[in-house]
């Protein structure tokens, strides 16, 4: 039998974060209060978060310890397990696609100065054929991904058939955040043909 989850130990939870600012060719720029339209300070911030997180968020040192409070608790929960999607990578008759979670909506100033600097890319897709890529995806792994994911499940599907067409051996990733069952009335407007794309 294949080994499906990728598990690491609680032994090897990485001690330090790895920072990408001090790596930037592009400083980010501050965040901007909403009533002044001024750069942000740290007492601006200091109501909604601690002192702490918020030198994380501006500092320069690549690497920056992980307390061990919160360590502790990625020891109870953490880390989740990387799955391997054989039966999509069967499906698609393609080798090495893996799922990861997290769920996060929106772009932080880091992920859009590094996608300024076209240091990462983004990609759009229409609804449609996002909607069949988590229907590939449900019928040959068993679960029905959320419409957030299956953007991700689509890229990955596309870069995966690239890889196979061209010879090229690559791993790919892709984060499944989330499971559609909040989501079956959109899944519903889909088979039933109600939905379309936006132009």
């Amino acid at each position: 039998m294949q080994n499906t989850k990728i598990i690491l130990d609680e032994n090897d939870i990485p001690k330090k974060w790895y920072n990408i600012l001090p790596d930037m060719p592009t400083p980010v720029s501050p965040p901007l209060h909403p009533g002044t339209r001024e750069p942000i300070g740290p007492k601006d911030l200091s109501p909604l978060f601690p002192m702490e997180l918020i030198k994380q968020e501006v500092s320069q040192e690549r690497f920056i310890d992980i307390p061990d409070e919160v360590r502790d608790i990625y020891a109870l929960w953490r880390p989740s397990p990387l799955y391997r999607a054989h039966h999509l990578e069967k499906a698609l008759k393609t080798p090495a696609i893996h799922a990861g979670g997290l769920r996060y909506h929106g772009d932080s100033p880091i992920v859009s100065q590094l996608y300024e600097d076209k240091l990462i890319t983004a990609v759009a897709y229409d609804q449609l054929e996002v909607f069949k890529a988590g229907v590939t995806f449900a019928r040959s792994e068993g679960i029905v991904p959320a419409p957030e994911s299956s953007h991700a499940i689509k890229c990955a599907i596309d870069k995966a058939l690239e890889c196979k067409k061209s010879g090229e051996k690559k791993t790919i990733l892709f984060n499944l955040s989330g499971h559609g069952h909040f989501d079956m009335s959109s899944y519903d407007s889909y088979f039933s043909g109600e939905m379309k794309d936006i132009v």
